[in-house]
């Protein structure tokens, strides 16, 4: 089970908390004073670091100075160098600029300066300066990763709708260069007609026109266009999150090696001879094993020899158990921290925190179970880190593919919108300039005078077409359905058709589906008929309209739907309405019903 960058962020805080805790219960007498101290500043860390984006009160950072350091003066046989992991965190977290930098490492000095001060040990001298600044690199790099991470996922659905608004856009001046000039050719080519007094280069000049219509309106059909790579925009967040997670990884292992060098160096300081030499050699091989299995992971592979690379590691460190040697479980919460990463759930999580067990079982027999606990949770707290920064920067690469998903979804989406739009808007239009220019063309030879009128229809069709282009970029183009059914019976009267309408007045949310619905069925009359008669009837019954659109004469066509029924359908569909089409020798029959309020009604954009 991933965990999710703000509940590890947060179960960290908690476990270092503990951390410190079962710090002081091991070698301290814990007074009330110190307790309360360390829980209040590892409460105020979580709004400081678990921000969300936001920056933090600045009476955090000083409040928590303070609960840090009061112990020192009130209870200072309680309190031990070392342990302002919390505030070195916020210091990096709250303070802006190279000064954040500063105060991080003066707060490492000032530590290291109270344990010389106590005449410590150097072992603890070093322990004294390295702690807060492993704890506070731990923390900080958590704690900005999550910050990042939350940053590029909620980009990502901005980035999807810039892209969709970027394709909208690309296909709306496509659309609109094409009609714009097809349409603009047309108005010439008729205008060229009407003046010509040779009867063939009239003929010549609308057969041309025809032409250009048609090729437009089977581009406009044949929408949408996906000729074009779609670019996704880098992020500068993906480098940052990389530069972050790979340095602080390295220090922190660098640390501990550190600390086991000093560890070495004590024992031999106290009791020549103790020193466990096989570990010195152990441990290069148990790191080298380490960033092997780290770098991989950031490579995005899987190492060969998986299994036995991570029986090598887990060797280097239980090994010299057999003879007593514990000094190689100082590290195994480096190791607990890889089987997360690369062993499945639900036998990742038992055995990390069993590794973690072993240290913290070895021990208790000598040190306490105070000492045991603290063990514990270090190994655990080192897991955890370990786990976190590499698999929150290994998140950026699963980012990346996402976005590029997101971003290839949203341009489809658009292009399928926009697709439907320019159907609905210029399909009948186009259409009707094609149906009027073939007549004309048939009339040119035995009746001039109706060409001429077909003509004349053909350059307000044109006129219409280009206000239809217009209301593209218009972000409310909803369709009146009074308008349509106006604008439907000057077109099927044009072209001779007798018009019987029947139509209950609509309003509300289903008005604009079915003025669409209208606009597409009389579109499909013109396209695949030349009817006599022609019959619309809207009524209103039991909060459902019912459309009925019939007409003789039609064309045998095939049974497959053409697009613009498939769209209808799948827009009647979404809004719990349905369409069904019936033919009967040469009558043509679409039948349109939709609930007259629905929530969800989104005909057009």
């Amino acid at each position: 089970m991933a965990l999710s960058p703000a509940r590890l962020l947060a179960g960290f805080i908690c476990l270092l908390c503990l951390l410190r805790v079962t710090f002081h219960l091991g070698e301290t007498t814990l007074g009330p004073l110190t307790m309360a101290s360390v829980v209040a500043v590892a409460a105020l860390q979580l709004p400081i670091s678990l921000r969300g984006g936001r920056r933090p009160a600045p009476v955090l950072l000083p409040a928590q100075a303070v609960l840090n350091y009061l112990p020192l003066l009130a209870e200072a046989e309680s309190w031990r160098a070392g342990g302002s992991g919390f505030v070195a965190a916020s210091v990096l977290l709250v303070v802006s600029g190279p000064w954040a930098w500063s105060l991080f490492g003066l707060i490492a000095l000032v530590e290291g300066a109270m344990a010389v001060a106590l005449d410590l040990a150097p072992v603890q001298v070093y322990y004294a300066v390295v702690a807060p600044l492993n704890i506070g690199l731990m923390l900080y790099g958590l704690s900005r990763l999550a910050d990042l991470l939350d940053r590029v996922r909620r980009e990502r659905s901005e980035l999807a709708a810039r892209a969709g608004e970027v394709e909208r856009l690309r296909l709306w001046g496509h659309v609109h260069g094409l009609v714009v000039s097809s349409v603009s050719a047309v108005e010439r080519l008729v205008r060229r007609a009407r003046c010509e007094h040779d009867a063939e280069a009239a003929r010549r000049a609308i057969r041309r026109a025809v032409a250009v219509a048609r090729e437009a309106l089977e581009r406009v059909r044949s929408l949408p266009v996906a000729e074009e790579a779609i670019p996704v925009p880098s992020r500068d967040d993906d480098t940052r999150i990389l530069r972050l997670a790979t340095p602080i990884l390295v220090v922190t292992h660098v640390l501990f090696i550190g600390q086991s060098l000093f560890n070495f160096v004590a024992d031999e300081g106290l009791d020549p001879g103790s020193g466990h030499a096989g570990y010195l050699v152990l441990l290069p091989v148990t790191f080298g094993l380490q960033f092997w299995h780290l770098a991989a992971l950031r490579a995005g592979t899987r190492p060969r020899g998986l299994a036995w690379t991570l029986a090598a590691q887990a060797l280097t460190i239980y090994a010299p158990l057999l003879q007593g040697d514990a000094s190689g479980l100082v590290v195994s919460g480096f190791f607990a921290g890889v089987v997360l990463l690369y062993v499945r759930t639900p036998v990742s999580w038992p055995l990390s925190v069993a590794i973690c067990g072993i240290a913290a079982l070895e021990t208790w027999p000598t040190r306490g179970p105070g000492v045991a606990a603290y063990q514990l949770c270090s190994t655990l707290a080192t897991a955890l880190t370990v786990y976190g920064l590499t698999r929150l920067a290994a998140l950026v690469t699963e980012l990346r593919k996402t976005r590029a998903e997101l971003v290839e979804v949203a341009a489809l989406r658009e292009r399928l919108q926009v697709g439907r739009d320019v159907h609905d808007l210029l399909g009948r239009g186009l259409t009707t300039i094609v149906l009027h220019g073939e007549l004309a063309l048939r009339l040119l030879g035995t009746d001039p005078g109706r060409a001429a009128e077909q003509l004349e229809r053909v350059t307000e069709s044109a006129r219409a077409a280009f206000s239809d282009t217009a209301r593209l970029s218009v972000p409310d183009r909803r369709l009146s359905l009074a308008a349509e059914i106006d604008s439907a019976r000057a077109v099927l009267e044009s072209t001779g058709a007798t018009v019987r309408i029947d139509a209950a007045p609509v309003t509300g949310p289903a008005e604009p589906v079915l003025a669409v619905v209208l606009r597409e069925a009389v579109t499909n009359v013109l396209r695949h008929s030349t009817p006599d008669e022609c019959v619309i009837e809207i009524a209103v019954e039991d909060g459902r309209v019912r459309l009925r659109v019939a007409n003789d004469r039609a064309t045998p066509a095939s049974d497959e739907p053409g697009t613009g029924l498939r769209s209808l359908r799948a827009r009647l569909a979404a809004i719990g309405g349905e369409l069904t089409t019936t033919r009967a020798d040469d009558r043509f029959e679409l039948l349109a019903r939709t609930p007259v309020d629905h929530e969800d009604l989104t005909p057009t954009r």
